[in-house]
């Protein structure tokens, strides 16, 4: 049986996409901290910073796919309690970011290669981080949601105390 998540698609303005269902990603936070993957040399946008993600399967929920990545890419998954779900809308092609908070400690391990490195930081920092550029375009408007949610009150959408 084919991978169904397998495959570039063309979104409504004509940009390639990886994964014909669309894609998600876990951003989890542990505190005001957030937890980002550096990703593989290996892989494509290679040594940039983002969340762990990839291609949704043909029926799989934005919630399940992106907690499969997750455990996928850093060896294991937390209890997580979810807090919000931001859809990047290309026209034809979404990027699903979960935003779920760690109710127990985690640490991540070896998973299947793509992630080179991992680190907490706070919003603040990720700006300074050389990022995927998916990630990068979507991260002000990400940043800007976060602020008001569990955890991170407080903080205006660039991460800064207010």
């Amino acid at each position: 049986m084919a991978d169904s998540s397998r495959g570039f698609v063309r979104d409504a303005r004509g940009c390639r996409h990886w994964g014909p269902h669309g894609a998600a990603g876990l951003l989890l936070l542990r505190g005001p901290d957030l937890l980002l993957q550096r990703r593989s040399w290996r892989v494509h946008h290679g040594r940039t910073w983002s969340i762990p993600g990839g291609a949704l399967d043909a029926g799989e929920s934005p919630w399940d796919g992106a907690r499969r990545e997750f455990a996928e890419e850093l060896g294991g998954l937390p209890v997580l309690r979810h807090l919000h779900t931001f859809v990047d809308d290309h026209g034809g092609w979404a990027y699903h970011t979960v935003v779920a908070e760690a109710l127990e400690p985690f640490r991540p391990r070896r998973g299947d290669g793509e992630a080179a490195a991992h680190r907490w930081c706070s919003p603040a920092e990720v700006a300074g981080l050389r990022l995927h550029p998916g990630f990068a375009a979507t991260w002000p408007d990400l940043a800007a949601g976060l602020d008001g949610l569990d955890g991170l009150d407080g903080l205006d959408g660039l991460g800064r105390r207010g």
